[in-house]
């Protein structure tokens, strides 16, 4: 990722999401190892960050693609890559926040096979807020032997 990847990564993600702290490039290369985006005739048209925040879960944050470029299966692909680099850092569970009125994220979401596990009003925007998560990398048998003692 160079400067200019950052600097179109922060505008798309500043003027296609409801954000209570807008992004820059230097937040962007700052965090370079977790964003995935997607580059067409030399303009990022999408992204997504995969940030691990337990050993065991991962998070999606800001699936975000430009919208002259939707329904093109960029925002699948971003999905699919995000979860293969959680399933790579040994996440076990991937999950992600989305705006209940946000219809057509909670969609692709639900299509992969999440679930909605809650929902509540994020006080800093308004928005009612779906948590979705779903299990990426489930244990071995062996693992589930060992932790029951046998």
């Amino acid at each position: 990722m160079d400067q200019s990847h950052a600097g179109q990564i922060a505008t798309l993600l500043n003027t296609r999401n409801q954000l209570v702290k807008n992004y820059d490039a230097k937040t962007i290369l700052a965090a370079r190892t977790r964003f995935l985006f997607e580059v067409r005739d030399g303009q990022v048209v999408g992204c997504v960050e995969v940030k691990k925040v337990q050993w065991y879960q991962a998070e999606v944050n800001h699936l975000t693609v430009h919208k002259d470029y939707c329904r093109r299966g960029i925002a699948q692909a971003l999905l699919d890559a995000a979860t293969a680099r959680a399933i790579k850092d040994g996440a076990r569970i991937l999950q992600c926040t989305i705006r209940d009125n946000n219809v057509e994220s909670g969609a692709l979401f639900l299509k992969n096979g999440f679930v909605r596990t809650a929902l509540f009003l994020y006080p800093d925007t308004g928005n009612n807020v779906g948590v979705y998560q779903k299990v990426i990398s489930p244990p071995k048998a062996a693992e589930i032997s060992a932790a029951m003692g046998a």
